[in-house]
């Protein structure tokens, strides 16, 4: 391109004479340099003489390695797209001529050096043409603000006020050369004791042997050798015998291994990295990826830095020079983090957003007049006018451009009062939250969520389970762990469940809720972010600190009750600190019978997040206490305002005997057997993302197990089984007599597969099994075979009892072969797979 002068840059004042033609720029002094001529020339520096220090810097320069480093620091900004945009965002063609010129690369160059050199200094030049002229670091004099005649001058031409020269840097900045140079120089005498060590112990070594009484064969054997090359060679009479030892075993090794460490610390200094550079013994793709976004990361930070010192600094100088450059910028595109898809859709909300960015950011093509679009809407997204009158037409060119992308990207929702309000198609970066909030707005999340009710269970329940899988050896420990109930815990697991479903409900409700009463899609997710933050934070974290201390106090309990005998008395204990309720302080020291009915009321915890606790007592231990002073405080504990609160929220039992974390009154939908049931019958495999009955049966390949033998034979060997967890689960003898004889006796050949599908099954269900009300206290272990599905139908009773109550193999057709189309919850295609999936494979 012509390189275009500027009128004004012509025109006007006195012509100036450049400072660059009075530097005397001296050639660097090339010596062999070592680590102290570094430390010299950086306390020098530190004095505000920087010669030896920049001329030390150029030498070292030499190294390919760290040449190479700093070149590519400075070609990350050279090569990075620059635009100056004025502030109704147009381009200047003045400034866009300018940025083409060679002269424009140097000053990008320059201003890249600041952070290699710590200083740089570049003099503008407008006549005839434009003109970048660099000033070598040494003879910028920061302290005094001059640019020394000589680069060893102590003064010079003041830079300050001068509007042809830019100067940046800092004083006791050296750049990052500072640190890099020292392994430059250890690199490069390295490399010299490695070429001395290959001299002498690298070439082999020629041997000549002469006759003693020949003295002449003795003077052509050293002519000859000296012509035949530098190799290293000895003369010695043939009579006489030389042994060499080896000073080492080394093969120089050790030099090449001295020589990656200086590299790599070249390139950590400079790249922050290696692996862009050089490959490494673990060059995996991944972790050259991770080297790539670091090396990405300090260019990003380069770009901002040029772009910061170009608008703050150059943009005055171009100004003065008549450049209509006043109120634009320069930007670096890569500089800014990078907007996805779904980032523009929401910036759209509060922003607007050119047609010609859009379509210059995701090469897309603007449509033409009448071209079908690659998706369309189903209903009006904000801010479209609405269609339904029938007569209207919205057609492309009346369109916007992000418009058009929504339509690409979302799907409308069919209802709400928020009509139009966009489902994205998440990226793989999308939060549940994210999830939950799109699957609203666009009517997919009505009543249930099974990403939040996994979410939800998952967490509770990993909070419980620790307080079972611990050991204790010792029984009059504060706190008992290791209980292996498996009942109990099943059951414990199951409020949770029932917790987590109910709590599924509620939050559901009530975005949607938030749905029908938002204004537009901006204002909805607003209100369904702090909803989701209360619910899935704030409460979560309480319910799950409250979730470990009532699994670890019903651990301790059932503990206790085992060694009753010897520890027949216990004691309330607090935490001991100042978060303590006063309320529960004034029990602290509380002295029962382990068997005393008011233990049923006050066995902790005692409210949400309590952490007092139980102690357990021998009999001689409790000697003089007085049951009656004892029974007295807690009397005064029932009368206080924060019991009768704690009552009213369902703490007044002991979860440990009902196996309960969560009572119903604390459940996000009381009553949870009746009005939150209804809902969850209504939850098929389909709502979960799995395939139907028939298909699950056709894509297995695991063939049926048939037992073969007397049913009491498999008895006496199975009466206790275990399930996927390695929990014990009963199979009582009435039980197994009903299904085993009779009319029922068809089900023997089933046997195997009941402890095949406890053991590994394909999905496990919650639900009422056969009831279409009533508490979901069943678990259906489903196994998929070739040739059919099996189910094993396990109840918990009173937290006590963990048993097989049934087993078959499911339909795949409609009860009695009728072709009628049966309700699901008599269908046994749907019934036994309904309510919540607790595991699937």
């Amino acid at each position: 391109m012509s390189k275009k002068k500027h009128p004004a840059a012509r025109t006007g004042g006195t012509q100036r004479t450049p400072i660059i033609g009075s530097v005397i720029i001296k050639p660097p002094v090339r010596r062999v340099y070592d680590v102290g001529d570094w430390r010299a020339a950086l306390r020098a520096a530190d004095n505000g003489r920087v010669k030896q220090l920049y001329d030390l810097y150029d030498d070292a320069m030499i190294d390919g390695v760290l040449s190479d480093a700093v070149q590519k620091r400075i070609d990350a900004v050279t090569n990075s797209e620059l635009t100056f945009q004025t502030a109704e965002g147009e381009e200047v063609p003045e400034i866009t001529a300018l940025m083409e010129t060679t002269a424009w690369e140097t000053l990008l160059s320059e201003i890249a050096r600041v952070r290699i050199y710590g200083r740089a200094a570049v003099e503008f030049g407008f006549t005839p043409e434009f003109s970048v002229t660099p000033i070598p670091p040494k003879h910028i004099n920061l302290d005094r603000k001059v640019i020394l005649r000589e680069d060893s001058d102590d003064d010079g031409f003041p830079y300050e006020g001068d509007g042809f020269l830019l100067v940046l840097g800092h004083r006791r900045d050296f750049g990052l050369l500072l640190k890099a140079v020292p392994y430059a120089i250890y690199k490069r005498g390295g490399f010299g004791d490695w070429s001395q060590w290959l001299e002498l112990f690298g070439m082999p070594r020629r041997v000549g042997k002469y006759n003693t009484y020949d003295p002449e064969s003795r003077r052509l054997l050293e002519e000859a050798f000296e012509k035949a090359g530098s190799a290293p060679y000895v003369i010695i009479p043939k009579e006489a015998e030389v042994d060499t030892q080896e000073s080492g075993s080394g093969n120089g090794a050790s030099y090449d291994e001295f020589r990656r460490a200086n590299n790599e610390e070249i390139l950590i200094t400079i790249l922050g990295q290696t692996m862009t550079t050089v490959q490494g013994d673990k060059g995996a793709r991944s972790l050259g990826e991770v080297h790539k976004e670091v090396e990405e990361g300090k260019n990003r930070s380069d770009l901002r830095f040029v772009e910061r010192v170009l608008n703050q600094k150059v943009v005055p100088v171009l100004e003065a020079r008549g450049y209509p450059v006043s109120g634009g910028r320069f930007i670096f595109p890569q500089a800014v983090e990078q907007l996805s898809v779904s980032d523009v859709v929401q910036l759209s909300s509060v922003l607007d957003i050119p047609q010609s960015y859009l379509h210059d950011k995701y090469a897309i093509p603007a449509p033409q007049d009448g071209e079908p679009l690659a998706r369309s809407m189903t209903a009006s997204p904000f801010g479209l006018p609405s269609t339904d009158d029938g007569d209207s037409e919205i057609r492309n060119s009346d369109r916007t451009f992000l418009q058009r992308l929504k339509d690409f990207f979302v799907k409308a929702p069919h209802g709400g009062a928020t009509a139009g309000s966009p489902h994205i198609l998440m990226n793989d970066g999308a939060t549940m939250e994210d999830r939950l909030i799109s699957g609203v707005a666009a009517g997919e999340l009505q009543v249930f969520s099974p990403e939040l009710f996994s979410y939800i269970s998952g967490d509770l329940i990993s909070a419980v389970r620790p307080a079972f899988r611990r050991n204790t050896a010792n029984a009059d420990t504060s706190y008992a762990y290791g209980l292996r109930d498996d009942a109990f815990v099943t059951a414990l697991e199951m409020n949770l469940f029932h917790f987590s479903a109910g709590k599924t409900l509620a939050e559901i409700q009530a975005l949607n809720g938030a749905f029908r009463e938002s204004s537009s899609y901006t204002d909805f997710e607003k209100r369904a972010r702090e909803i989701c933050g209360t619910f899935n934070r704030t409460w979560q974290r309480t319910e799950y600190e409250t979730a470990v201390l009532a699994a670890e106090s019903a651990s301790n309990y059932h503990r206790l009750m085992a060694k009753k005998k010897l520890f027949p008395f216990w004691r309330y204990v607090t935490a001991g600190d100042d978060r303590v309720r006063r309320e529960h302080r004034a029990l602290d020291g509380v002295i029962l019978g382990c068997d005393d009915p008011l233990w049923k009321k006050i066995y902790p915890p005692n409210g949400w997040k309590c952490r007092c606790r139980v102690a357990p007592l021998m009999r001689h231990e409790a000697a003089g206490v007085d049951p009656g002073e004892m029974r007295r405080r807690v009397s005064e504990y029932f009368d206080t305002a924060e019991w009768k609160a704690a009552s009213a929220q369902g703490w007044d039992t002991n979860r440990s005997e009902t196996a309960q974390v969560f009572a119903k009154d604390q459940q996000y939908i009381r009553k949870f057997p009746g009005k939150a049931a209804k809902s969850l019958l209504q939850l098929y495999p389909q709502d979960y993302g799995l395939e139907s009955l028939n298909k699950r049966i056709a894509a297995s390949v695991t063939p049926r197990p048939v037992y073969a033998g007397a049913a009491d034979v498999w008895y006496d060997a199975h009466q206790i089984l275990e399930d996927y967890m390695g929990r014990k689960v009963s199979l009582r003898r009435k039980v197994f007599n009903f299904h085993t004889t009779g009319a029922h006796s068809y089900r023997v050949p089933y046997l195997d597969c009941v402890t095949e599908a406890l053991k590994d099954p394909d999905e496990v269900w919650l639900n009422n099994y056969s009831k279409g009300t009533g508490e979901f206290t069943n678990l259906n272990f489903i196994k998929f075979y070739d040739d059919s599905a099996v189910n094993v139908v396990c109840e918990i009773k009173e937290g006590r009892v963990y048993e097989v109550k049934t087993w078959f193999e499911i339909c795949t057709g409609p009860r009695g072969g009728s072709r009628s189309k049966a309700s699901r919850l008599k269908d046994p295609r749907w019934k036994y797979r309904r309510g919540l999936l607790i595991k699937k494979s």
